[in-house]
């Protein structure tokens, strides 16, 4: 049973991460191309790599948190990566101190490091939702709460860059922003690591080689239907949202209304703030998995308007449904992470499998908005609309797959073939 506020300790958590996070989704790509002049091609790949170094850490991350648990509490995790991540956000976004041909190099290093280091506190922050509690209430309202500390820290970081008086060029001043930024979220990352208790203590793990550990990954992915499916929901949902998270600045440079972007970026976090305790609600009644359907297909009906819509008005509308309904899917697909986390140490005797879970699951979230970038850059040298076409055969595809090939829920948590 949670204590009194302990859902709002733990959501605290993920205000801080957004901190990080919202900057990095929102308005670094675009820092990359229009601040620092970097080719939209080079930009993306930067992006791609540092897909590439979470695919290679998040596992052994996933790998060491478990194999130290519960010596180590996950908490522990949130007060060290946190910290770290936030300072190296005000690197990324600081005057590069290099020549102008190492701009690329110094954007891919910094890049790199401030992966690496948002997934050691990010990773086991997410695992501890299956550490608090083993009721699936709990789960929804840790999720709940989660999702508002998310979206509240989104909204603060679009409303910090929003807000800071413009650079040279006319855009956001977010050498400014990051650092505000970080100071915020340094005790919000402390305030999860010291006011919340895990109560779910995993078996221990057999001892093994770190390369063993993460090989054992691999093969919970081959055997477990239950973690595949969230995988793929994870993979399609978070391809689709960050097609449209990346594209807001885009879209509205390209109509010569770059101001009016920042303020539009507001939407993902102010909406995610005001409807995550609706989509929660509404999956309490009919079942976090009917949900997720119910918020695909709005989320299809949206895109589709935005294709034959015409103007600024009725493109704000049907862009906020949009972010609206894939929201209500990843506040769905979080909370039924821990579901799959039970599936897979109901099936397997070998030790605790939360942070490595959690971990696969970060990394399929990394990938979609690792191939993301690549995307965006793509369209940038094709015609205006071709973004919106990219973002409709992705909606389509995860409908098909929530509808298909859902992930499991409590009510059905005996993993599918």
């Amino acid at each position: 049973m949670l204590r009194r506020f302990e859902a709002w300790f733990y959501g605290v958590g993920d205000l801080g991460f957004n901190f990080v996070w919202q900057s990095i989704e929102l308005y670094l790509l675009f820092y990359y191309i229009r601040g620092l002049g970097i080719a939209p091609a080079v930009a993306s790949a930067i992006f791609l790599a540092g897909a590439a170094v979470d695919w290679l850490t998040d596992p052994l991350i996933g790998a060491v948190a478990d194999r130290l648990a519960p010596r180590i509490p996950l908490r522990a995790w949130v007060s060290i990566g946190g910290p770290l991540s936030v300072l190296l956000l005000c690197l990324a976004f600081a005057p590069p101190p290099v020549p102008a041909a190492w701009v690329p190099g110094y954007a891919l290093v910094t890049y790199l490091a401030l992966r690496f280091a948002y997934g050691l506190g990010n990773i086991p922050y997410g695992a501890l939702t299956a550490r608090l509690s083993p009721d699936p209430a709990d789960h929804l309202k840790l999720t709940g709460a989660r999702m508002q500390g998310a979206a509240l820290g989104g909204l603060i970081a679009a409303l910090t860059y929003a807000l800071l008086p413009a650079d040279r060029s006319g855009g956001a001043d977010f050498r400014l922003g990051a650092l505000i930024l970080a100071g915020l979220a340094m005790p919000a990352f402390f305030a999860t690591s010291f006011g919340t208790t895990e109560r779910v203590v995993p078996r221990a793990a057999p001892p093994r080689r770190l390369g063993g550990a993460v090989a054992a990954m691999v093969a919970l992915l081959v055997r477990s239907a239950a973690l595949r499916r969230l995988i793929v929901t994870i993979l399609l949902v978070g391809l689709t949202m960050t097609l449209i998270n990346k594209s807001l600045l885009f879209l509205f440079d390209q109509i010569g209304a770059r101001r009016l972007g920042y303020y539009v970026a507001l939407v993902p976090a102010l909406s995610l703030l005001l409807t995550a305790p609706l989509w929660a609600r509404l999956a309490l009644r009919a079942g976090q998995v009917a949900t997720l359907r119910i918020a695909a297909v709005a989320l299809m009906v949206a895109v589709v308007l935005l294709l034959v819509g015409r103007g600024v008005a009725p493109d704000l509308v049907c862009i906020t449904l949009a972010i609206i309904a894939g929201q209500g899917m990843s506040v769905m697909f979080w909370s039924l992470v821990p579901a799959t986390v039970a599936a897979c140490e109901r099936a397997d005797t070998d030790g605790g499998y939360a942070v490595r879970v959690y971990a696969m699951a970060t990394i399929a979230r990394k990938l979609a908005q690792a191939l993301a970038p690549q995307a965006i850059a793509i369209a940038l040298y094709l015609p205006n609309g071709a973004l919106l076409v990219a973002i409709a055969g992705v909606a389509l595809l995860t409908v098909l797959a929530v509808i298909f090939y859902p992930p499991v829920g409590p009510e059905n948590d005996r993993t599918p073939a």
